[in-house]
Protein backbone atom coordinates (compact mmCIF):
# COMPACT_ATOMS: atom_id res chain seq x y z
CA UNK A 1 0.00 0.00 0.00
CA UNK A 2 1.37 3.52 -0.88
CA UNK A 3 1.75 6.86 1.47
CA UNK A 4 -1.52 8.30 0.16
CA UNK A 5 -3.59 4.81 0.55
CA UNK A 6 -2.31 4.78 4.37
CA UNK A 7 -3.29 8.52 4.78
CA UNK A 8 -6.80 7.93 2.97
CA UNK A 9 -7.51 5.16 5.47
CA UNK A 10 -6.12 7.48 8.23
CA UNK A 11 -8.37 9.84 7.55
CA UNK A 12 -11.20 7.37 7.12
CA UNK A 13 -10.83 6.35 10.75
CA UNK A 14 -10.69 9.81 12.27
CA UNK A 15 -13.92 10.23 10.31
CA UNK A 16 -15.43 7.50 12.10
CA UNK A 17 -13.95 8.91 15.63
CA UNK A 18 -15.10 12.13 14.45
CA UNK A 19 -18.38 10.76 13.84
CA UNK A 20 -19.09 8.77 16.95
CA UNK A 21 -18.24 11.62 19.06
CA UNK A 22 -20.80 13.74 17.71
CA UNK A 23 -23.38 10.33 18.49
CA UNK A 24 -23.76 8.87 14.94
CA UNK A 25 -22.57 5.32 13.83
CA UNK A 26 -19.30 5.05 13.64
CA UNK A 27 -19.46 3.23 10.43
CA UNK A 28 -21.73 6.03 8.75
CA UNK A 29 -18.55 8.30 9.29
CA UNK A 30 -16.28 6.24 7.68
CA UNK A 31 -18.46 5.19 4.96
CA UNK A 32 -18.68 9.38 4.14
CA UNK A 33 -14.72 9.84 4.70
CA UNK A 34 -14.10 6.81 2.68
CA UNK A 35 -16.31 8.34 -0.42
CA UNK A 36 -15.61 12.08 0.56
CA UNK A 37 -11.42 11.80 -0.30
CA UNK A 38 -12.30 9.24 -3.09
CA UNK A 39 -12.58 10.73 -6.74
CA UNK A 40 -13.88 7.45 -7.97
CA UNK A 41 -17.60 6.02 -7.01
CA UNK A 42 -17.88 3.38 -4.35
CA UNK A 43 -20.35 -0.21 -4.89
CA UNK A 44 -21.73 -1.92 -1.44
CA UNK A 45 -19.34 -4.59 -2.56
CA UNK A 46 -16.23 -2.70 -2.71
CA UNK A 47 -17.01 -0.13 0.39
CA UNK A 48 -17.69 -3.46 2.69
CA UNK A 49 -14.13 -4.98 1.50
CA UNK A 50 -12.79 -1.44 2.23
CA UNK A 51 -13.63 -1.04 5.57
CA UNK A 52 -13.45 -4.82 6.38
CA UNK A 53 -17.17 -4.95 7.04
CA UNK A 54 -20.59 -6.89 6.22
CA UNK A 55 -22.14 -5.19 2.65
CA UNK A 56 -25.51 -5.23 5.06
CA UNK A 57 -24.06 -2.57 7.32
CA UNK A 58 -22.78 -0.76 4.70
CA UNK A 59 -26.31 -0.63 3.09
CA UNK A 60 -28.11 0.47 6.70
CA UNK A 61 -25.53 3.14 6.83
CA UNK A 62 -25.41 4.23 3.43
CA UNK A 63 -29.01 4.64 3.46
CA UNK A 64 -28.52 7.06 6.79
CA UNK A 65 -26.07 9.11 4.41
CA UNK A 66 -28.23 9.47 1.86
CA UNK A 67 -31.35 10.46 3.94
CA UNK A 68 -29.74 13.81 4.97
CA UNK A 69 -28.11 14.41 1.79
CA UNK A 70 -24.09 13.17 2.60
CA UNK A 71 -23.79 10.54 -0.27
CA UNK A 72 -25.95 10.27 -3.39
CA UNK A 73 -26.50 7.54 -5.49
CA UNK A 74 -25.22 7.96 -9.08
CA UNK A 75 -25.19 5.82 -12.30
CA UNK A 76 -22.46 3.98 -13.57
CA UNK A 77 -21.93 2.93 -17.83
CA UNK A 78 -21.88 -0.78 -17.76
CA UNK A 79 -22.89 -1.68 -14.67
CA UNK A 80 -25.86 -2.77 -12.97
CA UNK A 81 -24.90 -2.17 -8.95
CA UNK A 82 -25.19 0.59 -7.19
CA UNK A 83 -22.41 3.23 -6.83
CA UNK A 84 -22.21 6.11 -4.20
CA UNK A 85 -20.16 9.70 -4.13
CA UNK A 86 -20.27 11.81 -1.34
CA UNK A 87 -21.82 15.57 -1.05
CA UNK A 88 -18.54 17.50 -1.21
CA UNK A 89 -19.89 20.73 0.22
CA UNK A 90 -19.73 19.95 4.04
CA UNK A 91 -21.20 22.85 5.35
CA UNK A 92 -24.76 21.49 3.58
CA UNK A 93 -23.77 17.79 5.08
CA UNK A 94 -23.41 19.48 7.95
CA UNK A 95 -26.53 21.58 8.11
CA UNK A 96 -28.74 19.15 6.21
CA UNK A 97 -27.93 16.58 9.35
CA UNK A 98 -28.95 19.11 11.85
CA UNK A 99 -31.63 20.43 10.00
CA UNK A 100 -32.70 16.04 9.83
CA UNK A 101 -32.22 15.58 13.38
CA UNK A 102 -33.86 18.49 14.95
CA UNK A 103 -36.99 17.96 13.10
CA UNK A 104 -36.85 14.31 13.78
CA UNK A 105 -36.35 14.98 17.68
CA UNK A 106 -39.07 17.55 17.69
CA UNK A 107 -41.80 15.64 15.90
CA UNK A 108 -40.93 13.13 19.21
CA UNK A 109 -41.37 15.35 21.44
CA UNK A 110 -44.66 16.58 20.17
CA UNK A 111 -45.72 13.08 19.72
CA UNK A 112 -45.09 12.51 23.10
CA UNK A 113 -46.84 15.76 24.28
CA UNK A 114 -49.83 14.93 22.46
CA UNK A 115 -50.29 11.86 24.08
CA UNK A 116 -49.93 13.00 27.28
CA UNK A 117 -52.35 15.94 26.70
CA UNK A 118 -54.87 13.04 25.49
CA UNK A 119 -54.32 11.17 28.83
CA UNK A 120 -54.47 14.09 30.82
CA UNK A 121 -57.99 15.36 29.64
CA UNK A 122 -59.98 12.51 30.98
CA UNK A 123 -57.78 12.91 34.66
CA UNK A 124 -59.83 14.83 37.10
CA UNK A 125 -59.90 18.79 36.57
CA UNK A 126 -58.23 21.05 39.30
CA UNK A 127 -55.64 23.40 40.37
CA UNK A 128 -52.47 20.99 39.75
CA UNK A 129 -54.00 19.55 36.70
CA UNK A 130 -54.38 23.13 35.20
CA UNK A 131 -50.65 24.02 36.14
CA UNK A 132 -49.54 21.07 34.63
CA UNK A 133 -51.43 21.81 30.90
CA UNK A 134 -49.89 25.49 31.31
CA UNK A 135 -46.33 23.75 31.42
CA UNK A 136 -47.19 21.30 28.53
CA UNK A 137 -48.22 24.52 26.50
CA UNK A 138 -44.67 25.96 27.64
CA UNK A 139 -42.99 23.00 26.03
CA UNK A 140 -45.02 22.84 22.91
CA UNK A 141 -43.54 25.97 22.07
CA UNK A 142 -39.84 24.31 21.45
CA UNK A 143 -40.92 22.46 18.24
CA UNK A 144 -42.75 25.45 17.01
CA UNK A 145 -39.33 27.30 18.35
CA UNK A 146 -37.16 25.54 16.29
CA UNK A 147 -39.30 24.99 13.07
CA UNK A 148 -38.13 28.66 13.01
CA UNK A 149 -34.48 28.06 13.95
CA UNK A 150 -34.61 25.17 11.17
CA UNK A 151 -35.93 27.35 8.51
CA UNK A 152 -32.88 29.52 9.48
CA UNK A 153 -30.43 27.28 9.35
CA UNK A 154 -31.93 26.51 5.67
CA UNK A 155 -31.15 29.58 4.54
CA UNK A 156 -28.12 29.85 5.78
CA UNK A 157 -27.39 26.68 3.69
CA UNK A 158 -28.98 27.64 0.40
CA UNK A 159 -26.76 31.06 0.69
CA UNK A 160 -23.62 29.21 0.97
Amino acid sequence: MDKLEELKDAFVETAGQMATSLGLSRVVGQLYGLLFVSKEPFSLDEMAEKLKISKGNVSVNIRELERWGAAKKIWTKGSRKDFYEAESDITKVVMNKLVFGLKRRMDMIAASIEKIEKELSVHEQNKETSFFKERLNVIKEIPQTAEGLLNIIQRFAEKK
